[in-house]
């Protein structure tokens, strides 16, 4: 499925992130395409308060469209890096990808602390669910949502026949 198709399906993504990002300490919830393509952002991430100005707004975007690149970069490394060090065969599914960070040394308030934890959607989407977060929130709260919401988002658009094909049996 192309991002342009996965995008024309899902018009708002709000009811996917919401009950990620409503966890407190979560930073950013994305859907993003196979080849990095942002589907959806969190609320925070694209809009925000009133008082945000339009150059706020376009490194917030930017930054938005660097981590999706990131993330599909990420998921074909850990792939790779899986597959041969498993043994397992190159079409074999990752369930999941976690990156934690530490506190960054020359930070002043330990903001930088988190997990960055990426999950592909189901029904042979090509999309992925990613979500960063803080170092306090824990991470089977956010896992569970995650893959709740994934397999949501994966029943819903394998539902919708795209415009090419026949109705939907």
């Amino acid at each position: 499925m192309s991002s342009s198709t996965l995008a024309a399906q899902i018009t708002d993504p709000s009811w996917v992130l919401d009950p990620i990002t409503t966890i407190s300490g979560v930073h950013i919830a994305l859907i993003i395409s196979s080849d990095g393509i942002v589907v959806g952002a969190s609320e925070g991430t694209t809009k925000g308060p009133a008082n945000r100005t339009e150059r706020d707004e376009h490194a917030t975007r930017a930054t938005v469209d660097r981590v999706s690149a990131a993330i599909s970069s990420l998921h074909g490394a850990s792939r790779a890096a899986a597959v041969e060090a498993l043994g397992a065969h190159e079409k074999t599914p990752i369930q999941t990808i976690t990156v934690q960070l530490d506190i960054d040394p020359t930070s002043q308030d330990g903001m930088s602390a988190g997990t960055l934890m990426v999950m592909p959607v189901g029904g042979g989407t090509n999309a992925y669910l990613a979500a960063a977060f803080g170092p306090a929130v824990p991470m089977g709260i956010i896992a569970q949502t995650m893959a709740t919401q994934a397999k949501k988002l994966g029943e819903k658009v394998m539902s919708v026949s795209s415009r090419n094909d026949g109705p939907a049996s």
